[in-house]
């Protein structure tokens, strides 16, 4: 996940570990990454939507049935 981590330990007066402390580079790495996998893992619920797969059935018969434009058509119509 990430290369290296110079963290460090906060312990109780049993020496137990209660908290890490990071470099704030090295905290913005591990945001980053759960974010991208968080963002993987909604993608995926979505798709297996039954509304999401009638969007695309739809949009596929669109396709089909030339009844699309292209963005930029539609954009300079407004």
């Amino acid at each position: 996940m990430v290369d290296s981590i110079n963290e460090r330990y906060v312990v109780d007066e049993k020496g137990n570990p209660t908290a890490v402390i990071l470099p704030i580079k090295d905290y913005k790495k591990i945001l980053k990454i759960l974010k991208e996998i968080e963002d993987v893992s909604e993608t995926r619920i979505l798709s297996q939507s039954a509304e999401f797969k009638k969007l695309v059935e739809i949009g596929i018969e669109d396709i089909k049935l030339d009844r699309i434009k292209p963005w930029k058509e539609v954009w300079d119509e407004l």
